[in-house]
């Protein structure tokens, strides 16, 4: 019954047929609906007419303060108001019932009076996880920002390619072997200057007797 002082968490999902409510974690919002209890008085209802009806709910939705609030048995009145004294009566004990089944799915915390889910419960401190969050989750979550931390240094204080080819080692035309990125090869000391085409100005590179541009005979 503690519940109803949170009756924004409480589904009421009975039917003529039976009863069923539906209640929601305050923090993360996922809901356990209870099992339905069936109506035994579903013939009787049917058997009254809509005047007789009337009048049993409006004696039916006596002494209800117990299990809802002045806001939800109005709400109810206007829901069910067709329902017979008796469905009302046994809305009322089923009620309870479900209220006892949701004992091992929900805790009150103490602090912030929050009713929450066995997933929101940190058992060791008697409080819900808003107001003292499980150490290992915080650890394991505090490792991995640090591993995020220490990857994004470790990639600023590295030399990264960048696309640019430049500068890449080539074949010396002379030796035949890679010259490296200098003027020079560093193998056998021959130029790397460019000789330029006269036809198309496109730089090739030394030793090539036709420019790979126009075809022209450098």
């Amino acid at each position: 019954m503690a519940l109803l002082d949170h009756p924004k968490n409480v589904q009421d999902l009975s039917a003529e047929k039976g009863f069923q409510w539906k209640f929601d974690c305050d923090i993360c919002g996922s809901g356990f609906t209870t099992s339905f209890i069936p109506s035994k008085s579903e013939t009787k209802a049917k058997r009254l007419g809509f005047l007789g009806r009337g009048l049993e709910v409006a004696g039916g939705f006596t002494g209800k303060s117990g299990l809802y609030s002045a806001g939800q048995a109005a709400a109810a009145a206007g829901q069910y108001q067709s329902m017979s004294a008796a469905w009302h009566t046994e809305h009322d004990g089923a009620f309870g019932q479900a209220i006892n089944e949701t004992t091992t799915h929900f805790k009150k915390c103490p602090k912030c009076k929050l009713y929450v889910c066995t997933e929101d419960w940190n058992g060791e401190a008697g409080l819900c996880t808003n107001d003292a969050p499980s150490l290992v989750t915080e650890m394991q979550a505090t490792k991995a920002q640090v591993r995020v931390e220490q990857m994004r240094e470790h990639v600023k204080a590295q030399t990264l390619y960048d696309g640019d080819t430049q500068d890449r080692a080539t074949v010396c035309p002379t030796c035949g072997k890679p010259s490296g990125a200098g003027k020079f090869c560093q193998n056998c000391g021959a130029s790397l200057a460019f000789q330029e085409c006269a036809n198309c100005h496109h730089k090739n590179a030394m030793g090539v007797a036709f420019c790979g541009e126009c075809g022209t005979k450098l």
